[in-house]
């Protein structure tokens, strides 16, 4: 049994792909350029602490669920906060994953509908019928109801395609290199302050994976029925290997779209809410680019799509589960209540996404501060809320994890706010 544990095997990897999937997503293509505006040094402070907060952060986050008799993140929220304040975290924790998705569905369906236009796939663009995007999201939600099994090989598929893609893109722009991003890169104690305030938030949620994490530990309690101690070694591993693979692949990335541009490209794009996969395309606008960098965008925010989903239709079942069952007494079976959630996610993302909402200013402010809440701050208080989690009580981790999630939901603001 030990040598099992220990030993990494296929579902292993595929939940190690599922992670960085969700991770790798729209925030990934805008980091560059955020990372342009806040200057080499913000960035280089915050890259060094990158790994361990993204680590240490999840494992927080996963510790609360594996030492908890409760199966999900959801009911561990209303056990150890009491119903109301419980229902209202599971509330935040669905609007921190499910705002999400109307970006990506909206993303997709524009991006998709201009290439198939663009490049003569279609006559039209199909971005504007109302058809096309209900066909986009019935294949994505079709994909992801048919069962975890399903979703972790998809998502396998899905990461792999991408790293390849991403990785020939960095290696591609390496004799572009010039260097300015850091030559001109000047040491200004504010502009310093405001740049990690600014970077710091759109870097944490580049390498989020926060709404697999309660489905990650639940798997491998009840599908692969292993107990809390065998759990806890199988996650903490998982959680290792893709906080290595998300640094290091974001770092490289990162750094060779920076170094390939120059500070002007940067503004430019900043000012105009161009990804950097779109800036680089339009610098070197030859055959490999305007297919690689279009195929980037659609996985990148496909796999994101399907991780946030894992998470968003985790918790709307419980609140439809507490809401109907607990509140008015209806005894509605679970079946039921999963495709009523299949239901209302797949009709709020139509309406978004046949509206095109312009969403992307609003998710900002707000997604980025529910998630450090939720994510940094509120596995602190469980864990000192409850003598269950009293081994996990490390004062030093614990302060560093609050001060940096008080960071990001206060800096971007005040980062807006320093001239």
């Amino acid at each position: 049994m030990e040598k099992s544990i220990y030993h990494t095997k296929k579902i292993d990897v595929q939940w190690v792909f599922t992670l960085f999937g969700t991770a790798v997503g729209a925030g990934l293509l805008y980091l560059p350029v955020q990372a342009g505006d806040s200057g080499f040094w913000a960035l280089l402070t915050v890259m060094i602490f990158a790994l361990p907060l993204t680590y240490y952060s999840h494992k927080s986050m996963a510790n609360i669920v594996i030492n908890a008799q409760d199966k999900a993140i959801t009911e561990v929220f209303t056990h150890n906060l009491g119903k109301f304040f419980g229902l209202i975290c599971v509330m935040l924790y669905f609007l921190a994953i499910f705002l999400n998705m109307p970006m990506y569905s909206i993303g997709l369906n524009n991006e998709l509908g201009n290439f198939l236009y663009k490049y003569h796939f279609s006559t039209i663009d199909f971005s504007d019928q109302i058809w096309f995007s209900f066909l986009i999201l019935t294949v994505l939600m079709t994909i992801v109801s048919l069962g975890i099994n399903i979703i972790l090989k998809f998502m396998q598929f899905i990461v792999v395609s991408l790293i390849i893609m991403v990785v020939v893109l960095s290696v591609y722009v390496i004799p572009y290199w010039n260097g300015e991003f850091i030559s001109k890169s000047h040491f200004e104690i504010m502009n310093y302050i405001k740049g990690v305030l600014m970077v710091l938030p759109i870097l944490i949620l580049s390498m989020n994976h926060s709404p697999v994490v309660s489905s990650l530990v639940v798997f491998y309690k009840e599908n692969m029925e292993m107990i809390n101690t065998d759990a806890k070694i199988k996650v903490y591993k998982i959680l290792k290997i893709n906080g290595y693979v998300l640094f290091i692949f974001v770092l490289l990335f990162v750094t060779s779209c920076l170094l390939s541009t120059t500070i002007e490209d940067l503004n430019t794009a900043s000012a105009n809410n161009l990804s950097i996969v779109t800036l680089i395309e339009q610098q070197h606008p030859i055959a490999l680019l305007k297919i690689l960098g279009p195929l980037i965008v659609f996985t990148a925010i496909i796999s994101s799509f399907v991780g946030c989903y894992i998470g968003s239709r985790e918790a709307l079942r419980y609140l439809f589960k507490n809401l109907l069952n607990s509140y008015y007494n209806l005894n509605i079976k679970d079946k039921h209540i999963n495709l009523l959630c299949i239901l209302i996610i797949f009709s709020v993302l139509w309406v978004c996404t046949v509206c095109n909402f312009k969403i992307l200013n609003i998710i900002g402010i707000l997604v980025a501060p529910t998630v450090a809440f939720l994510l940094y701050i509120l596995p602190v208080i469980i864990i000192y809320q409850n003598i269950r989690y009293q081994e996990y009580r490390k004062a030093s981790l614990n302060a560093m994890l609050v001060i940096i999630g008080l960071t990001i939901i206060f800096g971007y603001m005040i980062g807006l706010m320093i001239n």
